[in-house]
């Protein structure tokens, strides 16, 4: 398995992935998404090949805490194809990013997932990962 950088070239196979996650776009909606935030420069996004086809990709960002010193990376959305899961594609994707926050200092890791039944997999395996849950959630949409 490879994992390197997103490129553009990549932006049709994230689009099933997508639709997995459970967050479905199109094609522009996504490329001018991708273009906005990967211009920010605290985030990254990676994929995961399996014989040069994407498999997987992981969105993060480094962030600063407010309530102690340091900073710790958040995954802001993790996704992998539904006939690649349970052969360590999730699993090396945050490998990466836990590589990646340890050899800048990181204090943590951290990322939220959402409270639908479709989630309670994902959630045994963070937690299988070693994630603990240490905070609850809440989002307010402004219209």
């Amino acid at each position: 398995m490879e994992i390197r950088h997103y490129q553009p070239s990549d932006l049709k196979k994230l689009l099933p992935l997508y639709v997995d996650l459970g967050y479905p776009t199109d094609k522009r909606s996504l490329e001018k998404r991708l273009s906005h935030l990967l211009k920010q420069p605290n985030y990254q996004l990676q994929v995961a090949l399996l014989d040069d086809q994407v498999v997987g990709f992981i969105g993060f960002s480094k962030m600063y805490f407010f309530e102690r010193d340091g900073f710790y990376y958040r995954i802001l959305a993790l996704a992998v194809g539904k006939s690649y899961r349970h052969q360590g594609v999730a699993t090396s994707l945050i490998d990466h990013v836990k590589e990646v926050a340890h050899l800048e200092g990181a204090c943590a890791l951290a990322l939220n997932s959402g409270i639908r039944d479709e989630r309670n997999e994902a959630h045994q395996f963070y937690q299988n990962y070693g994630f603990k849950q240490a905070s609850y959630g809440f989002a307010l949409e402004l219209s």
